[in-house]
């Protein structure tokens, strides 16, 4: 199930120096179709969303997986009862994941499901993200808008066709960042547009397109790499793309296809990848000269 690839790296050089170096450390089988993997740093382990079949049905038998800090040890079945969950956000002791048409709360301490927010009007509930203040933005993909979580449960927050499809989410200063998918997607994911970054100020809600639109991409995980950067993954590409704020691609590394919501942990320069099509997550040792 496990394997290790010791010594492996893979390195792209861009004309101004900068380079992204990644040694895989181990790849994990045995998920049923990956999308989403956050850190819990108390716990030292990662939670994986499992669609398990199709993406926005809601058939139930959709399922979190825990891994262990260093893979050795998994439980993929942890935590049942969801349809197509995805993207998620650990608060302190509940892990907030998207599903569908509602936002399933996980007491991870009592692993068991304790609140749904039901969203009928929604289409497909992808990525979530929170703000320093504590507010959680739920992206729904194929709904193009921006649920925000209040007292009242999930109300709508932002919606525009010009979202191109919203998937990823992460919070940097006082805006909302968004890996954009691209428009019309095909049987295969691939769409007739490219994504790009997006983002939202969360002051006056004012949309910009950062992407130049030349460089096709399907962005699904958005990540913050530095205090200038991120890091997202193009699915449809299988690349690791390090981005300016602006939305400039400053560098493509290949880690394969179907390359879906990632996770970057600072502190160990680590980037867990789960491939949605692959059925399995890898660790990735990240190198670079960028501070």
């Amino acid at each position: 199930m496990k394997s290790f690839a010791l010594f492996i790296s893979m390195i792209i050089f861009t004309t101004n120096s900068i380079a992204l170096e990644l040694d895989n450390l181990w790849t994990l089988g045995g998920f049923s179709m990956p999308e989403s993997v956050v850190y819990d740093t108390k716990r030292k382990h990662y939670y994986v969303s499992n669609l398990n079949q199709a993406p926005s049905e809601r058939d139930s038998n959709g399922f979190i997986s825990r891994v262990s800090k260093d893979g050795n040890d998994v439980d993929y079945q942890w935590i049942t009862g969801l349809h197509s969950p995805k993207g998620m956000a650990l608060i302190k002791n509940r892990l907030y994941v998207a599903d569908v048409k509602e936002l399933v709360v996980i007491d991870v301490q009592r692993e068991k499901i304790i609140i749904r927010y039901p969203l009928d009007e929604s289409l497909v509930l992808n990525d979530i993200a929170v703000s320093k203040n504590g507010t959680l933005y739920v992206s729904d993909w194929m709904g193009n808008a921006i649920y925000k979580l209040t007292k009242n449960g999930l109300v709508k927050w932002f919606e525009s066709t010009q979202l191109d499809l919203p998937n990823g989410l992460v919070v940097k200063g006082q805006y909302l960042y968004i890996g954009a998918w691209g428009n019309n997607p095909q049987a295969d994911f691939s769409t007739q547009t490219t994504g790009g970054l997006k983002r939202i100020s969360l002051r006056t809600k004012k949309l910009e397109h950062l992407s130049n639109g030349e460089q096709w991409m399907n962005l699904d995980g958005v990540e913050r790499f530095n205090k200038t950067h991120f890091l997202a993954s193009d699915f449809i590409a299988g690349e690791l793309l390090l981005l300016t704020e602006e939305g400039d691609i400053v560098q493509r590394v290949m880690v394969g296809q179907s390359a879906a919501d990632i996770k970057y942990i600072p502190r160990a320069k680590i980037v867990i990848v789960p491939y949605l099509m692959g059925d399995k997550i890898s660790a990735f040792k990240l190198k670079s000269n960028l501070k």
